[in-house]
């Protein structure tokens, strides 16, 4: 589904149960840190089908590790939208926002190199064609700028078609944004297509690509320390469970692992998010409404409720 990002008036102020060795993260927004809380708890409260060669309890220390960078890669795309948000009223912020692109627009990306379909905009309409999904779309009430956003964590190449796609797919989607904003009344003055690439190592070659190093000069927002921060607060949670599995691991019997458990099946739900907004009496539709023409995303790559 179509994501509002806003920002709860809690945010800075939840007591807050601070972790015994961890830096202080009262400044973290509220919503970042219990997004954060609940991808390790999905991590750490499952137990791992063993493996034969390793043994459970190396099993029970790789199994955490080998999701945690896929959760780290959807908490980087919450942080940064959460950094638009943050902005005040200039940004209107959607994440996971599905579009429907059309063979046309997918041809004529794949026929025509990047830099010859800048400020082209085709036509919306249909609903056949292949189904397209923005990581972020925020609208600038002050430029008129629809900044089109793909987030790669970028840890490691991404090659091959996947690489490919994800470079057509972010062109052609936004190709056709700008008349679907406008037909539905949004002033939108030019479309921005970028590709985030966190740590700058994902091999995908976009029309404009920026780092962590480089995204704040380019929004014009403190978007790295934010991120950097929830990163941080993921990084000592992760020591903080980890270390009496690795005890256990190397044979300290003070700190037993429970290996008992049986294997907990993956259940994929939509994530609940709670949305504080104000209302501003106005003429001029939403990014939101906008978007409510565009097909709700599937909720398979979203992390599951916890606790529920």
């Amino acid at each position: 589904m179509h994501n509002r990002i806003s920002i709860s008036s809690a945010s800075a102020t939840k007591p807050d149960v601070k972790r015994a060795y961890s830096p202080d993260f009262t400044d973290l927004p509220v919503e970042l840190r219990d997004a954060v809380d609940a991808a390790l708890q999905e991590c750490f409260d499952k137990t791992y089908c063993s493996d034969e060669l390793l043994g459970n309890k190396l099993t029970q220390v790789r199994g955490p590790l080998d999701s945690l960078s896929k959760r780290h890669g959807l908490l980087l795309e919450d942080a940064i939208a959460h950094a638009f948000a943050a902005a005040g009223d200039r940004y209107e912020v959607s994440t996971q926002v599905a579009v429907i692109v059309s063979r046309e627009a997918m041809a004529l990306v794949e026929s025509n190199q990047l830099n010859k379909l800048d400020d082209l905009n085709l036509p919306v309409g249909g609903s056949h064609g292949k189904r397209v999904v923005i990581d972020i779309l925020a609208f600038d009430h002050t430029s008129g700028d629809l900044h089109v956003v793909s987030v790669k964590r970028g840890g490691g190449a991404q090659g091959g078609q996947a690489a490919r796609d994800a470079r057509k797919d972010l062109t052609a989607a936004g190709l056709m944004l700008k008349n679907l904003m406008l037909r539905k009344g949004l002033p939108v003055l030019s479309v921005k297509k970028v590709l985030i690439d966190w740590y700058g190592r994902s091999g995908i070659i976009a029309r404009k690509t920026v780092t962590r190093e480089t995204v704040d000069a380019y929004f014009g927002l403190p978007i790295a320390n934010l991120v950097e921060a929830m990163s941080a607060y993921m990084k000592s949670g992760i020591a903080e469970r980890m270390a009496p599995r690795l005890l256990a691991a190397i044979g300290n019997a003070c700190a037993p692992v429970d290996i008992d458990r049986t294997v907990e099946k993956l259940i994929t739900c939509s994530e609940d998010r709670v949305e504080t907004t104000t209302e501003v009496a106005s003429a001029r539709p939403s990014l939101a409404e906008c978007l409510s023409v565009l097909p709700l995303r599937r909720q398979g790559r979203q992390m599951r409720s916890v606790g529920a």
